[in-house]
């Protein structure tokens, strides 16, 4: 082989090389191609903010194991060896003698069950509480739910409506890049001055630098999709045009629907049960408690005649006086009902007020899609009409620069108000409490990942 060929060789070997390790010669991974449905799946089964609502659950669920565990028995044992340097005895009174109590060494053990009878409802009262809370962390999870999904619509058509914005600039440029064109025939006939060239330059430079920084704007909205969905933040996901359906609400119904459906609402009403049955639990504490212990022990004494031992107490056990400190707890845990039934008022006054926004938001992109539906075709119009006149020499290259400036502002005032619709629509299902009715219930993993 040359040293001719040995080079080639080489460089085409280091080119392989540099292809494969270098980030810019490697293939780009294919695009990911969502609809809606397949994004709030995705955001469900890997969100952060759910996993750890989730997680938050089932802590509460063990809380419930450990609370009922107060009512049943409780099983103790133990064994141990003893050692004495000398053996315990005792005195004869008077009488000069001792005998051995125990032995010096020996070892001996303890097997007892403790059963409360009676504790004034303290610890009944301390599961039901554990219960209430459990429920609650349960519909903490749904609300969570219901935010992440309503983050994903929003994040959703924000992206297609940042997409839009890029192809309303694109045709921008296009338009603008016609008019030059047409400006510089017309200069080269005479027919009009050096200044419509220009003019027409420095329009078509403000456009595609707006084309920029719509594109820039539509990487970011789209990269923050990808986060809530937890996919590769700079991953081309590519999103399928969807419409939300909702029912047409009138204000009263809507909102009498979300006081009865709202999770966190709901959850509120679980947490003020939960403080009711602490108040109990601590109240509890002013009273006796009963129980029973029974159990067995062994010993290895050489002075006892029986070595084992069945035993049965029945106990009471009352902390008269604590320093006022149980009625510290109790007023305390009365005054945290009042605090948690004070946040409930002003929650559900939240709720009518989340419910009214959206349903004004509706109505209001309505109207904006009404009027901008009929100016962009007007604007169409209005163009067409002054590149004709321009043509024509009737018209200035003024009029028709000013023309598609007017209708660049009027096609993104109607996608806005497009996707503005869309995610108000997504907005009043979450004020209701209906958001989840965009993923349907089979398509929703039933456990944590």
């Amino acid at each position: 082989m040359t040293a001719r060929n040995l080079g080639l060789g080489l460089g085409f070997l280091l080119l392989l090389w540099g292809a494969t390790v270098f980030p810019g010669g490697a293939a780009e991974p294919p695009a990911t191609h969502l609809d809606l449905k397949e994004a709030l799946r995705l955001a469900w089964k890997a969100n952060p903010n759910l996993q750890i609502s989730r997680l938050q659950a089932l802590i509460a669920g063990e809380q419930v194991v450990r609370a009922r565990s107060g009512l049943l028995p409780q099983v103790k044992t133990q064994v141990g060896q003893t050692i004495y340097d000398d053996p315990l005895k005792f005195n004869i009174a008077g009488g000069g003698v001792s005998f051995p109590q125990t032995n010096r060494n020996f070892w001996s053990s303890q097997t007892s069950v403790n059963q409360l009878i009676f504790d004034f409802w303290g610890t009944p009262s301390k599961y039901m509480a554990a219960i209430k809370g459990h429920q609650a962390s349960l519909l903490d999870t749904t609300q969570t739910r219901d935010d992440v999904f309503l983050t994903v619509a929003q994040g959703y058509f924000k992206t297609l409506r940042a997409k839009k914005m890029v192809e309303v600039a694109k045709q921008t440029v296009f338009d603008l890049k016609e008019h030059l064109r047409i400006a510089q025939d017309q200069y080269q006939f005479g027919i009009v001055t050096m200044n419509d060239v220009l003019q027409a330059k420095v329009s078509l430079a403000d456009a595609q630098q707006n084309l920029i920084v719509a594109e820039t704007d539509f990487i970011n909205m789209r990269s923050s999709l990808n986060k809530a969905l937890m996919l590769p933040v700079t991953a081309a996901t590519v999103l399928k045009d969807e419409k939300v359906d909702v029912k047409a609400w009138a204000l009263g119904e809507a909102t009498d629907v979300a006081l009865k459906r709202r999770a966190d609402l709901k959850a509120s009403q679980e947490r003020i049960h939960e403080q009711e049955k602490v108040v109990v639990e601590t109240r509890a504490q002013f009273f006796p408690q009963f129980g029973v212990q029974a159990g067995h022990t062994y010993q290895v004494n050489n002075s006892l005649l029986h070595n084992h031992q069945w035993f049965a107490i029945f106990a009471m056990n009352w902390n008269i006086f604590s320093g006022l400190d149980t009625k510290a707890a109790v007023s305390q845990a009365k005054l945290k009902v009042q605090q948690l039934q004070e946040q409930q008022k002003n929650m559900n006054e939240q709720v009518q007020l989340d419910v009214q926004t959206a349903y004004l938001k509706i109505k209001e992109t309505v109207d904006r899609i009404r009027t901008t539906e009929t100016a962009v075709t007007q604007g169409e119009e209005n163009l067409r009409l002054n590149e004709e006149r321009y043509k024509e020499s009737v018209g200035t290259a003024t009029d028709v620069i000013d023309a598609d400036t007017l209708l660049t502002k009027t096609r993104v005032n109607y996608w806005t108000a497009v996707y503005d619709h869309q995610m108000a629509k997504a907005q009043m299902l979450w004020a209701i409490g209906g958001i989840n009715e965009l993923l349907p219930q089979e398509n929703q993993p039933r456990h944590v990942p």
